[in-house]
């Protein structure tokens, strides 16, 4: 039941906003921060309305690491519903790099242009060099990013190995970097076989913020692993295992 409200609401609100998205494109023509804004706004209570509709009930820690600064994001993997709890419960309502593919679906990956998401060609080395320039330059102009370093959703126990360049970004952008754990969120839909969605508690904890810069020169060589070692020692501590 709950996977049948969550899939008619996203198609009613992907077919029924076309008409606000063409206004979000005029707007944008005089003000790309108004149009940024009214459009995150809109993604910000979609995503809330569709956590409702899924019963998820959502635990979160450490806001107060979050600086006023604009800030890269980066999160363990799990679940499509990472996206919904991380632009939801953050301060900074951020914009998400995604897989190319996301950028061939008509109608969804308007609204994702709309909330500073950029795309990566995982399997093109080019790709990921103009991520990290476009993901940087929406970090400069005051937009937060989320990276996922694992680089797809890890149904596995252990994580995924980080991906080194993937905090490239904020090197690039000179800003903040903030680990950030998510727990639970697998077992809102990928813990089953077919798309069965069913309520749960989900966790997220921002941990300290911390700048590239900062990082002794080996330590900043093996970025994602020292991000990764946080995550898992914060999981850890939170869950036990």
């Amino acid at each position: 039941m709950r996977s049948v409200l969550v899939l008619t609401f996203l198609f009613l609100f992907l077919v029924l906003m076309i008409p606000v998205h063409f206004i979000l494109l005029l707007i944008g023509q005089f003000n790309k921060e108004l149009r940024f804004r009214i459009g995150n706004a809109i993604v910000y209570w979609a995503f809330r309305w569709e956590l409702f509709q899924a019963g998820v009930h959502i635990t979160v820690k450490g806001l107060e690491n979050i600086p006023d600064a604009p800030v890269l994001f980066v999160s363990n993997h799990r679940s499509y519903f990472d996206i919904l709890v991380l632009h939801t419960t953050s301060t900074k309502r951020p914009g998400f790099v995604a897989k190319a593919e996301m950028d061939k679906f008509p109608l969804l990956n308007w609204w994702m242009r709309n909330i500073c998401c950029v795309f990566l060609d995982r399997n093109d080395l080019r790709s990921g060099v103009e991520m990290i320039r476009k993901g940087a330059e929406q970090i400069k102009s005051g937009h937060s990013m989320v990276i996922c370093p694992e680089g797809t959703r890890n149904q596995q126990t252990e994580m995924l190995p980080f991906k080194e360049g993937s905090l490239k970004m904020a090197e690039k952008a000179a800003c903040p970097v903030v680990p950030v754990t998510l727990i639970g969120t697998d077992g809102l839909l990928e813990a089953r076989p077919g798309f069965d969605i069913r309520s749960g508690n989900v966790t997220v904890v921002y941990g300290e913020p911390f700048y590239m810069k900062d990082l002794p020169k080996e330590q900043r060589k093996h970025a994602g692993a020292y991000v990764q070692q946080i995550i898992a020692d914060t999981m850890k501590q939170e869950t036990g295992n």
